[in-house]
């Protein structure tokens, strides 16, 4: 039997005891996992007297622009959303839902801000305007025209680069004037903004770049002719045309992208200068105020990079640096910010050479290079992890970076940068970022720790806190148990969350929360970020979770375990783990084991209830990639190589394979307007399971994967633990 379930049918299928009882589910999702209230994407003003950021209440999503004043602990609100639209709801485009869709951004009201050279003003933006605040009066100066997107200040303040239309402009915000800097941009030519690739696969969100001087913008642009056109239609709307989006599925056509150049006043645009049909991918762009304009550029199988030097006057590039990798090459990793990875090359400012970071002694390394490329020293010292950048101070002659030797937390360490031992700065086990604007003395240290408190705070460069910003957020009833641990003959992380009121000698069914992708690791210590996990297990289960080779955070050759197939060593060490769980804690009922995850976990937990019935009883997937083919070529050529190549590795990576083989209970859900794991990957798979005589369940979410409205996300939870419940807790032994 199958089951269709519509969005209608989420809400009214719920059992009445579970739509009637309060139930953590629904606080999760209100509260945004509790998150919600803290200020987001802080950053100190130049002259590090005080702290812009945004910030929503306790169970609405959107955020409101604030200001923190360090000397006298008083904060203010300089603009809300709705006096800037009126009383009118905020309106967004397709390619603003799109953007938002690869920043993972699901706030409402202002999502980010720029801050003014000097500090006085502060840019936002809504429903396609734009508007400068003043942060002496809170008086609002609109910025002229409508319709625009991926605004960029200049670096000292006096002019706005931004896209309307495909094409990129400059408004010059003393006199109010605008000036096209490109034209004729149309369906399959933007200009300014990143590409599909570059924004969801490798972390860049910008698509232009200011010169230090505020002469020159240097922008993108990405001829989308030769890529298959995709369509997405609302079913709760047909009577609205599909929305058109150029999807670069794996073993097809990319994009072809250019980087040009061209004076802010207007004129012509000059071309850099790469091979970009060899190097189609352009991974980083940097615009130092000392040294050369720098492009990190990739090929296709993403096993070779070039960062090139670009002269802006002719074009002509020069190369720096190359790195090779027979499985791949990562990007560095982020510092935890929260406002753009950690951007390699990071050029100092007397131009004497730059930062860069390398796994090529095995694990993730910064190094400072020559201005001609050539090594000076290393900076960090080998076996020390590197998490990201987060400061180069030249006077002092130091940086700060995330990392240390507990791979499960990101603490905050100093490092000369002539090289020696990392010096302690926030040393507290947990998520540990750091964002210090334009300044060096001070930084916004927004923290999740594995004791459970959160916050953010203003930390100075001895360590020493100065203040603790504001919070309006909620408070969980109590925080998760959860116990981490290394299992197995490869040492996995891994963590266990038992229920609260958890019984000595009872025997639990037991669920595997699981991503097991290349891009994410699972295990951190951050007892916040199980809530979610914890409310599960608080519905009488033991929630485990299991980072197997292929997952990022070790080392070189952990992490690169997987390529060619992303099943076969990823379910291996799944099962592993949690069979040395299930040895380690008798309370674990491994005969009553389940699976759940999302899109790459929504994928595994597709195949390990096909490929493992021994072992998971029940699985539940959501927004799985069902065939790779069917997914886009940044991702998956870089595991997997070209279709061509690796049709065997495509074949054993694909559910489709194994569809007839389905002996337990399965739970697909999607979002049907999904614009990253396309609708079409749990089509196809409901289509071979009733083919084969399979039953099955599918759950329809309006939209996409992310799931805002606080009554749909609890409902969906609800529906996932009675599927469980169902599957699992049938029979199970009373322990003893």
């Amino acid at each position: 039997m199958r089951r269709l379930i519509c969005a209608a049918a989420l809400l009214a299928g719920v059992p009445a005891a579970a739509a009637e009882a309060p139930d953590c589910f629904y606080d999760l999702a209100a509260t945004r996992n509790y998150e919600l209230g803290y200020a987001a994407k802080a950053m100190p003003t130049p002259d590090g007297k005080a702290v812009i950021y945004l910030r929503a209440s306790a169970r609405d999503a959107t955020q409101h622009l604030y200001e923190y004043d360090l000397a006298s602990g008083r904060e203010k609100e300089l603009v809300t959303p709705e006096k800037l639209l009126g009383g009118a709801d905020e309106v967004l485009s397709v390619e603003e839902k799109a953007r938002r869709e690869r920043a993972r951004i699901t706030a409402k009201g202002f999502t980010e801000f720029q801050l003014t050279e000097d500090g006085s003003s502060v840019l936002v933006g809504l429903s396609g305007k734009l508007y400068l605040v003043s942060r002496a009066d809170g008086s609002v100066r609109n910025v002229p025209g409508e319709g625009w997107g991926a605004p960029r200040l200049s670096p000292d303040g006096t002019h706005l680069a931004a896209v309307h239309g495909g094409d990129v402009s400059a408004i010059d915000l003393t006199a109010g004037t605008v000036t096209a800097l490109t034209s004729g941009a149309g369906e399959t030519v933007q200009r300014g903004t990143a590409d599909f690739v570059a924004a969801e696969e490798l972390d860049r969100q910008d698509g232009a770049w200011w010169s230090p001087d505020g002469r020159f913008l240097a922008y993108e642009e990405t001829d989308s002719s030769a890529v298959e056109p995709h369509y997405i239609a609302s079913p709760l709307d047909p009577s609205r045309a599909p929305d058109q989006y150029r999807y670069p599925r794996t073993g097809t056509e990319n994009p072809k992208l250019r980087l040009g150049i061209v004076s802010a006043k207007g004129g012509q645009t000059v071309w850099a200068q790469w091979d970009n049909t060899a190097f189609p991918y352009l991974a980083r762009v940097t615009w130092p105020k000392k040294g050369p304009l720098s492009i990190l550029v990739m090929n296709r199988a993403q096993t070779e990079e070039r960062l090139y030097s670009v002269d802006p006057a002719t074009g002509a590039t020069k190369l720096v640096l190359a790195e090779q990798d027979k499985a791949w090459l990562e990007l560095a990793p982020d510092a935890g910010n929260g406002r753009s990875p950690s951007i390699f090359p990071r050029w100092l400012d007397n131009g004497s050479g730059f930062l860069w970071a390398t796994e090529r002694s095995g694990q993730w390394q910064i190094e400072l290079h020559k201005p001609d490329g050539s090594l000076a020293h290393k900076v960090t010292p080998d076996g020390f992890r590197i998490g990201g950048l987060a400061d180069i101070d030249e006077k002092r002659g130091e940086i700060v970076v995330a990392g240390g030797p507990d791979r499960l937390s990101n603490a905050l360490y100093k490092v000369k940068l002539s090289g020696g031992k990392p010096v302690p700065l926030v040393s507290e086990r947990g998520a540990n970022g750091a964002e210090f604007g334009q300044g060096h003395d001070l930084f916004v240290n927004s923290y999740s720790w594995a004791d459970g408190q959160r916050g953010v705070r203003v930390v100075d460069r001895d360590g020493k806190v100065l203040a603790t910003l504001p919070s309006a957020a909620e408070q969980p009833a109590s925080l998760p148990d959860v116990t981490w641990l290394t299992v197995g003959a490869h040492e996995l992380d891994a963590q266990v969350i038992r229920p609260h009121g958890f019984q000595p000698g009872q025997h639990y069914p037991v669920l595997l929360f699981v991503y097991a992708g290349p891009t994410l690791k699972n295990v951190v210590a951050v007892r916040r970020r199980v809530l979610a996990q914890q409310c599960v297990a608080d519905h009488g289960y033991i929630v485990v979770t299991v980072d197997n080779r292929g997952t990022p955070g070790r080392d070189h050759d952990f992490g690169r375990a997987v390529k060619g197939n992303l099943i076969e060593v990823a379910l291996a060490d799944q099962v592993e783990g949690l069979q040395a769980l299930g040895a380690k804690f008798p309370e674990i009922d491994l005969s009553h084991a389940g699976v759940y995850g999302w899109s790459f976990g929504g994928y595994f937990s597709t195949m390990a209830t096909l490929l493992r019935p021994d072992v998971f009883k029940a699985g539940v997937a959501g927004a799985p990639v069902i065939d790779w083919q069917d997914y886009d070529t940044g991702y998956t050529e870089r595991y997997l190589g070209l279709p061509s190549e690796n049709p065997e590795g495509y074949r054993l990576s694909s559910a489709l394979t194994y569809a007839d083989r389905l002996s337990r209970p399965l739970m697909l859900i999607h979002g049907v307007t999904d614009d990253n794991v396309y609708f079409e990957h749990t089509l196809k798979m409901t289509q071979a399971l009733f083919a084969a005589g399979k039953p099955y369940e599918l759950v329809l979410l309006p939209g996409t994967h992310q799931l805002p409205d606080p009554t749909l996300r609890s409902r969906l939870d609800q529906r996932e633990v009675g599927f469980f419940d169902k599957a699992l807790k049938t029979e199970v032994s009373p322990g003893g």
